[in-house]
């Protein structure tokens, strides 16, 4: 996933501290930057920041996505930056300028009706990716029933969707300072576990919204892959076999079971790794968010990897080798079949 950062100039940070924003992004291989040169809180000199932070963007090879409005779009006419245009923008401009350069289309707002409309007016849809809002005021954000539609609408025009995530422990953007996040869901989630969430049902890049995230929250988006969830959970296990197989990539099987998420893959990893899972904490209850691995007991069915999504009496032929994190059970229903997911255990 190409995933980035967010930089306003004249704002609640210097211009060194936005400059160092850049720099520590681009190590860790963000690539894109959001920016806007039309927030009216921005103090006089701003203008001159701007200049700059543009400028060491594209010195550090980033895709600079920068808002505009009808009345601002002919004022950044130079290469390096994708114009995202704000609502008022007709077909008719849309697609001429879809066939010059590269735009990015309200993701909030647009219409099945309007991509429909492009198409019909010849626009390039190789130069449109799409990013949707973000909601500074609390109780804003986007209902995400209605945020999968949208993305889903775009996603079927082979358009790139993205979407914001708040800073949580990072400094906030003013003048509210209640995050910045695209939904209403991630307001006060992590930075890390509202992208995890975001790449779970299917957006294609995030970018945090706010303006001074920390080095962790950073770093956290740095390791987001796309159409893969990552479940942070508790290890339990401590036969080494068992730990071994949990680093792996899993795939879910493409028919969905009554009461459990099952890896495809897990049974013959067991057989190229070597080794046994042997039983171990098998005599217990299997609740929501439990990880399981099928046990010597069970035969063939040896290393058969589960995620519980039910309540299930104990089998002595499973183990409990571990759980999702209660805070995070409710990533295990965007785990669709044949959709990749992972553990990170903290």
């Amino acid at each position: 996933m190409k995933n980035g950062i967010s930089v306003f100039a004249g704002l609640n940070c210097t211009l060194e501290e936005n400059i160092l924003l850049i720099e520590k992004s681009a190590k860790l291989g963000l690539n894109r930057l959001f920016t806007s040169a039309q927030i009216p809180e921005t103090s006089d000199d701003a203008f001159e920041d701007f200049a700059t932070i543009l400028n060491c963007a594209l010195e550090n090879n980033f895709e600079i996505i920068l808002d505009v409005n009808p009345a601002t779009v002919s004022e950044f006419n130079f290469d390096g930056v994708t114009l995202r245009l704000d609502d008022g923008f007709t077909v008719e401009k849309t697609a001429e300028l879809s066939c010059v350069r590269k735009i990015c289309l309200n993701a909030s707002t647009v219409t099945l009706n309007f991509l429909n409309a492009l198409k019909n007016s010849n626009a390039d849809f190789k130069n449109i990716s799409a990013l949707h809002n973000y909601y500074p005021r609390i109780e804003t954000g986007l209902d995400t029933y209605y945020f999968e539609n949208q993305n889903k609408i775009l996603q079927d025009f082979e358009i790139e969707v993205g979407a914001f995530v708040p800073s949580f422990e990072g400094k906030r953007r003013p003048p509210l300072c209640e995050g910045l996040p695209t939904l209403e869901d991630c307001r006060n989630f992590s930075t890390d576990l509202s992208a995890r969430f975001l790449a779970a049902i299917g957006t294609d890049f995030v970018i945090i919204g706010d303006s001074l995230p920390t080095d962790l929250e950073i770093f956290s988006i740095s390791e987001i892959m796309e159409n893969e969830v990552i479940l942070n959970a508790k290890l339990f296990t401590e036969n080494p076999t068992a730990g071994e197989l949990l680093n792996y990539k899993f795939t879910r099987r493409p028919e969905i079971s009554k009461s459990v998420i099952r890896a495809v893959e897990s049974r013959q990893i067991l057989k190229s790794i070597g080794g046994h899972i042997t039983p171990e904490n098998s005599a217990v209850e299997r609740v929501f968010g439990d990880i399981t691995i099928d046990n010597t007991n069970f035969g063939r069915y040896e290393g058969e990897l589960q995620i519980v999504d039910d309540i299930l009496p104990a089998d002595s032929r499973v183990n409990v080798v571990g759980s999702v994190l209660e805070a995070e059970n409710f990533l295990t229903r965007y785990i669709k079949p044949n959709q990749k997911f992972s553990f990170r255990f903290i």
